[in-house]
């Protein structure tokens, strides 16, 4: 290799190396960014059953930044209650997971019994989630014709406007009722896949205790993050993982990474 093509190529890396240092000074000198660090590093607790709750979930109250845009928890501060909102439907939160990446489960508006404010049928963001362990569908029917009509019949629901619910396995239409609301439970429990020979209170448990779904965030990414000393967020552009690093508020696949940049462009300056 001649003197001009290694002077060429030296101008060329240290022209690369310049402006790699540039981008880190103009990332470290963003008030916005250096918060991305110490913003995403809060975890969600709520009553006695969800704690320490982190990424791919995140507070309410925190930017969108820190986890998934559809993985808001809230907490109701006078029953310690957790909800979180999913294809425009707010549901308790009973149980979560992180290992597993699993949560259980239920519709807030049947958290009082079979009587929704709407007849709206359950619907999962399929994109986000899967439906975990062994579940099966109940269809409630409401304002369906008194006489003869087989299944489970319940007390009137004056909350909905309707004259009484009838319960059936499985899922189906409205038929000669009014409306139809599908509704998922967990297997394994009272009265679970038994619809049709439940009382009004098992039923009321059997819908209470929820159903369990998988969330689809993968896990790796952040295991990765947090043990490089990073923090996880979440890049709502790709629809993937983010690594907030201490030391500036780059993104990258872990700090380690970052950290090695660096250290190689400082060596090759000095």
């Amino acid at each position: 290799m001649n003197s001009r093509t290694f002077s060429w190529l030296s101008f060329l890396h240290v022209v690369f190396t310049i402006k790699f240092l540039i981008l880190l000074q103009s990332l470290d000198a963003s008030s916005s960014s250096a918060e991305f660090y110490k913003t995403c590093g809060n975890t969600f607790s709520c009553g006695d059953t969800i704690s320490g709750i982190g990424y791919p979930f995140r507070r309410q109250t925190d930017p969108i930044y820190c986890g998934h845009p559809n993985l808001a928890l809230t907490c109701d501060g006078r029953s310690n209650a957790t909800t979180i909102d999913i294809m425009s439907m707010t549901y308790r939160v009973l149980r979560i997971d992180q290992s597993t990446q699993t949560m259980r489960i239920v519709r807030e508006d049947l958290m009082e019994g079979p009587c929704p404010q709407e007849m709206v049928n359950t619907t999962l963001d399929y994109s986000l989630f899967d439906y975990a362990g062994s579940y099966a569908n109940f269809t409630f029917l409401y304002g369906c014709p008194a006489s003869n009509f087989p299944g489970l019949s319940l007390t009137p629901c004056g909350r909905s406007g309707y004259s009484g619910v009838y319960v059936f396995p499985g899922t189906q239409g409205p038929g000669k009722c009014n409306a139809s609301v599908i509704v998922p439970v967990l297997l394994g429990v009272e009265g679970g896949g038994g619809a049709e020979n439940a009382t009004r209170t098992t039923l009321n448990q059997v819908v209470q205790q929820g159903f369990e779904v998988r969330w689809k965030i993968d896990g790796k990414s952040c295991s990765d993050c947090t043990e490089s000393k990073g923090r996880c967020g979440y890049d709502v552009g790709t629809n993937q993982t983010s690594c907030f690093c201490p030391d500036a508020p780059y993104v990258a696949d872990t700090c380690t990474m970052l950290r090695g940049m660096r250290l190689n462009a400082i060596q090759f300056l000095t």
